[in-house]
């Protein structure tokens, strides 16, 4: 019986893919389970449109990222922190707070960033995604203690 697999099946195949298995395995295991459904001409027409959608739709989510990024290029970003005296910060500054400092939607990867920034100062960070490349500066300040 031939099937689409709907999800990743060990020793059977991946996601989206169309395999000729056993009845029993088909009927007892993978379609009981949701696993995946019979193959007809309907289903697998249906689906092979259904992953060129999700293709198409991948494809523009890249290229809304890859202008974000793009417009990132030579912008300035302030954070005020509480800070010592000497510069020092009480918390360090990491990749993950600075993607929500750019409100952009990057993977973590994407951020050149060799090592937490633990002091006040201006820091040049760049990013890279899908070959773009942008530099961004960010500005440590310390933040005024209460008193």
């Amino acid at each position: 019986m031939k099937v689409i697999l709907l999800k990743d099946v060990g020793g059977v195949g991946q996601h989206g893919t169309v395999k000729d298995v056993s009845d029993g395995y088909a009927l007892n295991f993978l379609i009981a389970r949701g696993l995946a459904v019979q193959a007809t001409p309907e289903k697998i027409a249906a689906f092979e449109i259904a992953q060129k959608r999700e293709v198409e739709i991948r494809e523009q989510e890249r290229i809304v990222l890859v202008k974000s990024v793009q417009g990132l290029e030579g912008t300035r970003i302030e954070l005020k922190v509480r800070a010592t005296e000497k510069g020092g910060l009480f918390k360090a500054v990491t990749v993950v707070d600075i993607i929500k400092l750019l409100n952009v939607d990057i993977p973590e990867n994407a951020v050149q960033l060799e090592k937490p920034i633990k002091e006040t100062g201006e820091y040049k960070i760049g990013i890279v995604l899908n070959a773009v490349k942008a530099e961004i500066t960010l500005a440590i300040i310390a933040k005024p203690q209460k008193s």
